[in-house]
């Protein structure tokens, strides 16, 4: 039988089968479902449609409320075709949250490097991070959700752990060391103090139980009193 006529034809939307006669396009089958074969050019075309339609609905919805039927129809893609792409929404997200990082952290390292000493830098560090966390739609809607992030953590893979710790964690503890051999902060093992400024900064997800008009100036004090006790006096140096 022709694939043309197949069962598996029918699940793809009617634009993927104007395309498919159109250009010709071969088909493969893939748990059921007729993948189109789409050239390199097609493909990453396909891909960035799925990217900025799930930017959208995610920092608009959620993971949760964002459907697999929704992100398709902003991308006029069969689930067959996302599948070409990606294994689930979950993995999507995954990936649209790497994607935005590398910004993230460079912004970040930016802000640490116009700093004279560990204090102004850890604190610069601090600063710069929630500031990214917080207004970055993504990763705010896990901040504000706690749910949405659980349902993260049951899609998250060995290979996702070891890029997140060589993107955000590796240059942190590098950091450290380097300001420790200057004899500018404590000498505690680089994992602890990591540990410590990423666990101040989780504050964030705890906004909603301060008064709002408070919370800044607590946030601020929180990280003061890291920066202090993990760096080495004088503690003279002004902000």
């Amino acid at each position: 039988m022709s694939p043309i006529f197949s069962p598996e034809w029918k699940s793809l939307t009617n634009k993927e089968r104007r395309f498919i006669i159109k250009t010709k396009t071969h088909f493969v089958f893939i748990g059921g479902f007729a993948v189109p074969q789409f050239s390199l050019a097609e493909k990453e075309k396909l891909r960035q449609d799925l990217i900025d339609a799930g930017k959208k609905l995610f920092a608009a919805q959620g993971l949760k409320k964002t459907s697999l039927e929704q992100l398709t129809a902003a991308t006029g893609i069969a689930k067959s075709t996302f599948y070409a792409f990606y294994e689930s929404k979950e993995a999507m997200y995954l990936d649209l949250l790497e994607l935005e990082s590398t910004g993230m952290e460079e912004r970040v390292w930016a802000a640490v490097e116009k700093q004279s000493g560990a204090y102004s830098g850890i604190m610069a560090y601090l600063r710069q991070m929630v500031l990214e966390l917080k207004t970055n739609p993504l990763t705010k809607k896990l901040i504000t959700h706690p749910q949405e992030m659980e349902l993260l953590r049951r899609r998250v893979n060995p290979e996702f752990i070891g890029r997140k710790l060589q993107r955000n964690v590796v240059p942190l503890m590098s950091y450290i060391e380097q300001q420790q051999e200057k004899g500018e902060i404590i000498n505690k093992g680089p994992a602890v103090i990591a540990g410590m400024m990423r666990a101040a900064m989780l504050i964030e997800v705890h906004k909603k139980e301060f008064d709002e008009h408070l919370y800044t100036e607590i946030e601020d004090m929180m990280f003061h009193a890291v920066a202090s006790a993990i760096t080495i006096p004088p503690k003279s140096i002004k902000e």
